[in-house]
């Protein structure tokens, strides 16, 4: 490998750890702004890109237990008025969680919709092939850090 390609592999991977600490600084940011801890935060993101769930996906989402840590995340987001709880239609033994969009949650969008439109007009100065290749090293580095989160999980790192 040349000195050039390994300096530019480096870069990138250093570009890349930046923007992953800085994407947990806006998290934190958000958070305060909405007086939730970072994983409240983080279960509203979740919530809102994969829509409702029980309280056990949440929890497996989030790497919670099951028991009283993702009951305790939903009492308070509940309690916040940023989700609601309901019970499945088909399996009434259920309890769905949902985002709240009209609730607490609508207060955060203006921090949101600010961020999403800065982003996409970023994405948008890029031509069709390079978005086809940034596309797809976002999809691959997203299933490396899946991956890597998953050993971490079920402890087959050691």
């Amino acid at each position: 490998m040349s000195t050039q390609r390994a300096q530019a592999i480096a870069a990138l991977y250093d570009a890349n750890r930046i923007a992953a600490n800085r994407a947990v600084f806006f998290h934190s940011a958000v958070a305060a702004q909405a007086g939730l801890n970072i994983t409240d935060v983080n279960c509203l993101a979740l919530l809102d890109k994969e829509g409702p769930m029980t309280a056990g996906e949440l929890a497996q989402w989030m790497g919670l237990s099951k028991g009283g840590a993702v009951t305790a995340v939903i009492d308070r987001l509940e309690k916040s008025g940023f989700v609601r709880r309901r019970r499945d239609t088909a399996d009434r033994r259920q309890v769905i969680i949902e985002l709240d969009r009209d609730g607490a949650y609508a207060g955060l969008r203006e921090i949101m919709e600010r961020f999403s439109g800065a982003y996409m007009a970023l994405i948008d100065k890029y031509d069709d092939t390079e978005l086809a290749l940034l596309l797809d090293f976002t999809n691959r580095a997203n299933e490396v850090v899946y991956d890597e989160t998953m050993k971490i999980r079920t402890s087959d790192s050691r």
